[in-house]
């Protein structure tokens, strides 16, 4: 936190809580009554993002590691902008997605089928520079104006300064100003707020981070001459382009890019003929994309729940990925192997990977240790599970997840359940129906690491 300590404002010790908390409420408040007074907002909007004293419950910033360095993670639930921040989501998700969807990736899977597709193989030489760009101040990289700005600026020119819903581009300006001013936290019984960038970990800071991203990448990448011919995709909060020109003329490039914004952007660089980035590690060669994935992505994850079911399912995701992200056969074969290490240092029992494996089998039916020795048909199985997967990820319209607290009952038998008593109810729904929307269910820990870890202290 010190590292950061010009992102935040310290506000008041928790002695004065009640305090603080009913001055954010009443300054909300007053500007909510002047936008519904002066229909800006419909009374219906009004009461929903109204806010009462016990809607309100501040969390302790807790931390985690994340690869080589520890992050703090700001829990947003019961703050005084979570109203907010769920309405101006729900409204601006759908314009902002259509926004991004040619230039942002967030999965291991996008970004493969990216650097497959033509446009960006077409730009791949022998030669060619793979450049990888991490954002390290991703989430407090832009001040507040700037944010407000910048996504005024992009979603008045997609719309053309059209209102969506019927809530006009200043309007969100204006509510987009509360959430950002008025978000709050506490950490060692002292209450903040943000002064620079938005708290990490919640679905709406992303969404606003990539969008003010894509403002900046749009005026020095993709409206530079200079860049015409190269790739560039965002992945998180990394970059990633293609260079086919001179390496005097990429240093340059690169200062350039320092000193383009006012906004004070913490780069960490990496190119080459192979980079890192995020799971993958790639490679131009020959003019031909190697990748495969990082070693450190094999690691057995903390999980709360029920962890033999969690770990059945990474092991079969991981397996998915696996082949998705190696381009040799040889690669994935090895790192197959490293996976049933893990389990087995983990705890985990040779008969746990041979199961899953079998399961992996009858599913896609295929024989594993076959694909796994010859290219021909380790080429042949990866490519049907690229189409498959953007099949399978295209085929339900939406998809809702449930949380529920676990306390060491018969997990399959109240899954089982839901799915019944949900299919039952909604099977004639128009959307809800088992055919259109595919449910998660995700178990909660009673006694989890992390309530206990961010658990207040006693005096």
């Amino acid at each position: 936190m010190k590292q950061h300590q010009d992102d935040y404002e310290l506000l008041s010790s928790i002695s004065n809580m009640e305090t603080i908390v009913n001055q954010h409420i009443h300054k909300i408040n007053m500007t909510l009554n002047f936008l519904e007074h002066e229909h800006y907002i419909t009374k219906d909007i009004y009461q929903q993002l109204f806010l009462q004293r016990n809607d309100i419950q501040l969390k302790n910033v807790y931390f985690l590691f994340d690869r080589s360095y520890v992050k703090p993670i700001f829990s947003m639930e019961s703050n005084v902008t979570s109203k907010l921040s769920t309405y101006l989501d729900d409204l601006l998700r759908p314009i902002i997605e259509d926004i991004l969807k040619q230039s942002v990736v967030n999965q291991d899977f996008d970004f493969i089928q990216c650097l497959h597709h033509h446009q960006c193989s077409s730009k791949l030489k022998p030669t060619t520079l793979l450049v990888r760009i991490k954002i390290q101040n991703f989430f407090s990289l832009f001040k507040h104006q700037s944010v407000v700005d910048r996504i005024g600026y992009l979603l008045a020119k997609h719309r053309q300064n059209q209102p969506i819903n019927h809530i006009s581009i200043v309007t969100i300006e204006r509510l987009l100003e509360l959430y950002l001013k008025y978000t709050l936290f506490i950490f060692e019984d002292y209450i903040y707020t943000f002064n620079h960038g938005m708290p990490n970990e919640t679905r709406f800071r992303t969404l606003l981070s990539n969008l003010c991203l894509y403002y900046w990448k749009t005026k020095k990448f993709q409206d530079n001459q200079q860049f015409q011919n190269e790739f560039l995709l965002q992945y998180n909060d990394e970059l990633f382009f293609t260079w086919n020109q001179s390496k005097e003329n990429f240093h340059i490039f690169l200062l350039e890019l320092k000193e383009f914004s006012d906004d004070d952007i913490d780069m960490d660089i990496e190119y080459g003929q192979q980079i890192n980035i995020q799971n993958i590690h790639l490679e131009n060669r020959h003019g031909q994309f190697y990748s495969t994935m990082n070693t450190s992505s094999m690691l057995l994850p903390y999980v709360t729940g029920y962890p033999k079911v969690k770990y059945q399912q990474w092991f079969r995701s991981t397996l998915i990925r696996l082949i998705q992200l190696c381009s040799d056969y040889q690669d994935f074969t090895r790192q197959r192997i490293q996976m049933e290490i893990h389990c087995l240092i983990s705890g985990y029992s040779n008969e746990f990977s041979e199961s899953e494996l079998e399961k992996f089998n009858r599913y896609f039916n295929v024989d594993i240790y076959q694909v796994q020795v010859n290219e021909l048909t380790y080429q042949q199985f990866r490519s049907n599970l690229l189409k498959f997967q953007r099949w399978q990820s295209q085929n339900y319209s939406s998809i809702i997840e449930f949380n529920y607290l676990y306390d060491y009952r018969a997990y399959h038998e109240f899954k089982k359940k839901i799915h019944t008593i949900w299919s039952t109810y909604t099977n004639s729904h128009a959307t809800l129906s088992s055919k259109q929307t595919k449910i998660l269910l995700d178990a909660k820990h009673l006694f989890s690491l992390n309530s206990l870890l961010a658990r207040k202290r006693e005096s």
